[in-house]
């Protein structure tokens, strides 16, 4: 009878445990569903000094998608909305927001820290470029805390 090395039984346990490792996608790309308006649905658009998460995305793997402080004011006056592709006409130059900004501020995002709230939901590992930062304090269990933020949006 022949006996199981010891080496053999941990990278066949290592290798398991990689397959449950979910990558959660952050970084991705994602285009948000709805723009934010204020009560009267007037005003819509993006501030640069606030964070939106979008829960129900199903572009993320994590099925959250992050608009986070994004410069959408592109020398217009009206805000821009990161679903309106840039084209270069001039029509649409106060409508569009770079490339540039769109990357580092709209992306699939995670949770990485619950802010102290019991939840049983897992929270995530933020990769490299992106720092755990808090974003919502105000909510229900299930969202409220931190969440994967760009670097090059915290420091540009």
């Amino acid at each position: 009878m022949q006996r199981s090395s010891p080496i053999w039984i941990a990278v066949a346990m290592a290798a398991l445990g990689a397959i449950g490792c979910a990558d959660e996608g952050v970084g991705d790309p994602c285009t948000p569903e709805t723009v934010p308006c204020n009560s009267e649905g007037q005003d819509c658009g993006y501030k640069v000094n606030e964070a939106y998460i979008e829960a129900t995305s199903v572009q993320c793997r994590s099925r959250l998608c992050i608009v986070y402080k994004l410069n959408n004011k592109s020398g217009g006056t009206a805000p821009s909305d990161p679903r309106v592709p840039c084209t270069g006409n001039a029509s649409d130059a106060d409508f569009c927001v770079d490339d540039e900004n769109l990357a580092k501020s709209v992306y699939c995002t995670c949770r990485c820290d619950t802010a102290g709230v019991k939840t049983d939901l897992d929270v995530c590992k933020c990769p490299d470029g992106f720092t755990c930062e808090p974003v919502l304090n105000l909510g229900g269990p299930g969202i409220i805390g931190s969440y994967c933020v760009n670097k090059a949006a915290i420091d540009p």
